[in-house]
């Protein structure tokens, strides 16, 4: 259940990597350790690249992550997520959930089929 966390200090993104399985708990400790890594980089653009990884994570696992942005400080209209969906499509209707919680609570957020599109958008004007 590897999760990668770097920075693109040139483009000033976080990049995000998850590998292999994750179920509530690996999900819920790696949104932290991200949310961390946002403040202490003073950055709110994250990719989020799940091309490799699976989730296994009851939909309310899914609701409350709006919760701990807001409890750590993240700025609603300020933030900007991009995610790569798993390439084989694994839980697809997880990523199209979490895309809707996340914008109807204020949080940019947005699903890509690639790691390329997905930087594209993060970098663009919001």
């Amino acid at each position: 259940m590897p999760c990668t966390i770097g920075f693109n200090e040139r483009d000033k993104i976080l990049e995000v990597v998850y590998q292999g399985e994750f179920g509530a708990d690996e999900l819920r400790t790696s949104t932290h350790e991200i949310l961390t890594a946002m403040l202490e980089r003073k950055t709110m653009r994250v990719l989020l690249d799940c091309a490799q990884a699976h989730f296994n994570i009851p939909a309310a696992n899914v609701f409350q992550l709006p919760d701990l942005y807001d409890s750590r400080g993240v700025a609603r209209h300020d933030a900007r997520a991009a995610v790569v969906k798993p390439k084989d499509g694994y839980h697809q209707e997880l990523f199209e959930f979490y895309e809707d919680v996340c914008r109807n609570r204020g949080f940019f957020v947005s699903l890509f089929d690639d790691a390329v599109a997905a930087r594209a958008w993060l970098l663009s004007d919001p």
